[in-house]
């Protein structure tokens, strides 16, 4: 429309005629309002960050500040370990020691009479056997013809603690795991033997 109509309209009083320019006058004045604001004070500032790191004084006395742990964590791989148990060396365990000695002695007469009857050792090729645990398998089971029964270990449980027989038919060796180390004869074993035994105090008595 041109300023001319307006005029006549608004002179006219003719409403009818303005109205549906309404809407469009609104939004206009909204945004011309808006600019003239924004433009008057200006967009809101951001803060600043202050990225600095505090003053040291300023960490030390945050440190000191922070409560104490009465019963401070120490790590597993610092922990105290647990003493490991002790051998028994009282006379229990000397009482089986010698118990052990002359069981080895025993045998080693009873071997003697063997090869003498025989004329050989019971062989095993020269490996490590149980001495008497499987009567079909162990080589020194052949000895309870001259010696019976053929002693075990004092403790029990044979396969674990029994007494161990090696021989290549022409010699012999006894082999039996003690309790205290001053009864072991480690001079005397094949280092091999205590991996095979499964014992740390070795004592062995060979013949002839």
């Amino acid at each position: 429309m041109s300023r001319e109509e307006w005029r006549q309209i608004l002179s006219q009083r003719d409403w009818r005629k303005i109205l549906p320019y309404t809407p469009i006058a609104a939004i206009i004045a909204v945004i011309v309002i808006a600019l003239g604001m924004d433009l008057a004070f200006g967009a809101p500032s951001k803060p600043k960050v202050n990225n600095a790191a505090p003053p040291p004084e300023v960490i030390r006395a945050t440190i000191a500040a922070l409560p104490v742990s009465p019963t401070p964590y120490v790590p597993p791989s610092t922990a105290t370990p647990t003493a490991a148990p002790t051998p028994d060396t009282g006379p229990t365990a000397q009482a089986r020691d010698q118990t052990r000695i002359r069981d080895m002695a025993k045998i080693a007469n009873a071997l003697v009479k063997y090869e003498e009857e025989k004329g050989e050792f019971p062989s095993t090729g020269g490996n490590v056997q149980t001495l008497c645990v499987y009567r079909e398998n162990d080589a020194g089971c052949k000895i309870s013809d001259v010696l019976d029964p053929i002693p075990g270990d004092p403790l029990g449980e044979s396969v674990k603690n029994g007494y161990w027989y090696a021989s290549d038919g022409k010699t012999f060796t006894i082999i039996a795991g003690m309790d205290s180390s001053s009864n072991a004869t480690p001079g005397r074993c094949d280092p091999k033997w205590s991996q095979h035994t499964r014992k740390a105090n070795l004592a062995c008595l060979t013949g002839p």
